[in-house]
């Protein structure tokens, strides 16, 4: 998972107790949450042991935990909304920070097709309008140089 700041890791920490406790007290194991869920074993034995670092990204994550609160008759669209509202709210601010940095050497990528589109005309212009080749008569010294070998 990528990391999260230490709010985020907190409030995982809490929902991921929650499920785990309202799971043990409604006597349903882990391997029946799996098949309800359609979610790995592994990856939900993560969540309740905050083996977050084992985890995917925290999109992926806040699906888990809505399936999971939905397999114990919880509001697994509540408890998901809490975790990824904070870690939508901290990867907009990273984004915003970033893209002040890149403003100066970003190119659109219109222009490059742009240029790429006017190299290519050029080119088709030239190969099907070739440059011609005007044949005009030789020059004066060509010819008195010819009159000359023809009077000898």
């Amino acid at each position: 998972m990528t990391l999260l700041n230490q709010s985020q890791v907190e409030q995982l920490k809490e929902i991921t107790t929650h499920l785990r406790q309202v799971r043990q007290q409604k006597s349903i194991c882990i391997e029946e949450i799996a098949a309800r869920t359609l979610i790995r074993a592994g990856v939900l034995q993560a969540l309740e042991e905050e083996r977050f670092e084992e985890l995917p990204e925290p999109i992926f994550v806040q699906g888990f935990i809505r399936r999971y609160g939905d397999a114990l008759g919880l509001d697994g669209n509540a408890l998901s909304h809490t975790l990824i509202s904070n870690v939508v709210c901290q990867d907009s601010k990273n984004a915003h920070n970033n893209s002040g940095n890149k403003s100066n050497t970003y190119i659109p990528l219109v222009v490059t097709y742009i240029l790429l589109l006017l190299a290519a005309s050029a080119g088709l212009l030239y190969t099907l309008n070739p440059p011609q080749i005007t044949s005009e008569s030789p020059t004066p010294e060509v010819n008195s140089q010819q009159s000359m070998v023809s009077n000898k």
